[in-house]
Formats: C-alpha cells, structure tokens, sequence
C-alpha cells in the first residue's frame, strides 16, 4: 500500500504515476480488487498534484507503439474486456455506448508513462503540467473503468 504524504506535502506527478503503473505493471499480475483500488488511489491523489508550467524545452517523449500496448495489456489481464458505457452529458435518450478495459489500461499507462518520462528528462514542473494536460484523457478512462471494475467486484 502507498504511504500517506505527509501533512503539507503535495505528491509530485512522477510519484503519483510512478505508484500506479508499478500495481499494474509489478512482477505480480494484480487482482482486479487491487486494481480497482490502485484506479482509486490514482484518481484521489490526483487532486493532490500541485499545478505547475511546462519547460522551456520542447522535447517529444518517444514514440509508443499502440498496438503492442494493447497487445501487453490484454495478455496480462485476459479477462477484462468490453463493458458498458454511457456519456452522463448525453441526452437520456442516446444509446449506450461499448468500452474496452484494455484500451483504458492501454490508454492510462500511455499517458501516465509520459507523465514519467517528462519527469525525468524535463523535471517535476513539466511532469505536472503534462499530467494536468493529459487528465482529461486517462482521467476519463480511469473513471469510467473504475466504475466497471466496482461492478466487477461487488455487483
């Protein structure tokens, strides 16, 4: 389990990222209860990330090859899959909509990734101000496989 910071003191992207893919990615396949919570515990201390303006610098984190991500995710976790979503901005009469759980451990450990490389090849400000950008992206992903992992774990 993550430690609490102390009081006062604001994670830094890089550790809030960091502590999420090292769940997803440890040398232990999680459950999809240790999932759910790691999925939990990153969109709380979310909150917690300070703002920050991105480097002078304009470096490109390398290239990800999509396809091979997903590819890793799925073989990792073969027995998640598609689940149901709807837009809660929509009108109540669109039709629900499919989402796939790999795409969004896909998507999250892509943008959180970056998070990490703007971190240590740009420093802690860039990696904030990368992470707020890209929230709205794996933010959206994470909240909406959280709730299918909670379905998934307690009905």
């Amino acid at each position: 389990m993550t430690p609490r910071p102390e009081p006062g003191h604001a994670p830094s992207a890089a550790e809030v990222a960091h502590d999420f893919l090292s769940v997803l990615w440890g040398d232990e396949v999680p459950t999809i209860e240790a999932l759910a919570q790691a999925l939990d515990r990153l969109l709380a201390r979310s909150h917690d990330v300070p703002m920050a303006d991105c480097a002078d610098e304009d470096h490109d984190p390398p290239p990800v090859d999509g396809a091979a991500l997903y590819r890793d995710v799925a073989q990792r976790f073969p027995d998640l899959g598609l689940y149901r979503v709807t837009d809660p901005l929509a009108s109540i009469d669109e039709a629900l909509m499919m989402a796939d759980a790999i795409d969004d451990l896909a998507d999250i450990t892509r943008d959180l990734r970056e998070v990490v490389w703007h971190a240590t090849n740009l420093g802690a400000d860039d990696a904030a101000w990368s992470f707020r950008l890209l929230f709205p992206h794996w933010g959206r992903h994470a909240r909406e496989l959280a709730l299918y992992l909670h379905a998934r774990c307690w009905g």
